[in-house]
């Protein structure tokens, strides 16, 4: 994935437009002690109670959202964490299926991996235990990826589309990592077709601008973003900048405070910035919002649409 990282810091770099933003003492303090719920958290193997220890010191009330690399872990650490952890499935099993087969692995519904994920993911969604399928890879090829875990396929790829057929039932939700305008149109459909799913875009849809995020917005309600690896940290300054948003990212989630949750993405290496991930986003993103916004996008929107426990 580090060359995911790098291929979006040249582009954001290129094309965006310089930091903007306007802070208050009272934004600048909120920011600051803000619980927050971090929605692209993934595992990193820690155990249970080094995790709680991660989130504790840097005031991540919930987090999770996304998977690790083990099936087993999503339930495993929502047993342990209960109602702060946002447990996710199927990332790990997808991702499983397509190292070992390549993309035409993702179309095979009799894979036992396939079979055992549904099965589990039922009883899971309709006890709400889960309400997440995520992070799910459509299209990541033009972030050169290693050639393993490339892929660029479609949402109506089985898999895909079975995952949006379990969410559709429960009003769940899909995490999806797709790049760029070439599955807009795919994405629309999907969101006609599954009016009760929703779809989070991890990275607020990577290689594209706040004026496409902006056409799907307005088209399609079920659509929502998260503003993970999109700063310094991550050596991408394509949301925020160590001075603040970008001027067209800010007007953008200013214009739908409701369609915007955190994210760390502490995959890749990044597991031990864990610390600097969140500070960022208490600095350089939290205080240029207005303060309604900036508690929504913290927490509030978070709580919303997952039914948290504040």
């Amino acid at each position: 994935m580090k060359n995911f990282y790098i291929a979006l810091a040249f582009y954001a770099i290129a094309s965006l437009s310089p930091a903007y933003g306007v802070t208050t003492s009272e934004s600048i303090a909120l920011a600051k002690d803000i619980k927050i719920a971090d929605v692209h958290m993934h595992l990193s193997g820690e155990s249970t109670q080094a995790l709680l220890e991660k989130m504790n010191k840097s005031g991540i009330a919930w987090g999770g959202g996304v998977g690790g690399i083990r099936p087993d872990g999503p339930v495993r650490v929502k047993a342990a964490l209960g109602k702060r952890y946002i447990a996710a499935l199927g990332q790990a099993e997808y991702q499983a299926v397509l190292m070992e087969k390549g993309e035409k692995g993702l179309h095979d519904m009799t894979d036992p991996r396939f079979v055992n994920l549904f099965e589990s993911a039922e009883k899971l969604f309709s006890e709400r235990t889960v309400r997440i399928f995520g992070e799910i890879h459509l299209n990541n090829v033009k972030s050169g990826v290693n050639s393993g875990f490339q892929i660029h396929t479609s949402f109506d790829t089985p898999s895909v589309q079975k995952m949006y057929e379990v969410a559709n039932r429960h009003d769940a939700f899909v995490q999806i990592h797709s790049e760029g305008t070439q599955n807009f149109d795919e994405i629309k459909k999907v969101a006609r077709d599954f009016p009760k799913a929703t779809t989070i875009f991890s990275h607020c849809i990577p290689f594209t601008s706040p004026s496409d995020i902006r056409k799907l917005f307005k088209d399609h309600s079920n659509l929502i973003c998260d503003l993970s690896a999109g700063g310094p940290v991550h050596r991408n300054m394509r949301i925020f900048t160590s001075s603040g948003p970008r001027l067209a990212w800010l007007e953008l989630i200013e214009e739908f405070p409701d369609r915007f949750m955190l994210g760390t993405d502490p995959c890749c290496g990044l597991a031990p910035k864990y610390d600097e991930l969140v500070l960022e986003l208490r600095v350089s993103l939290l205080p240029h919002l207005k303060v309604e916004t900036l508690k929504k996008i913290a927490f509030q929107n978070a709580i919303r649409l997952f039914g948290l426990e504040d």
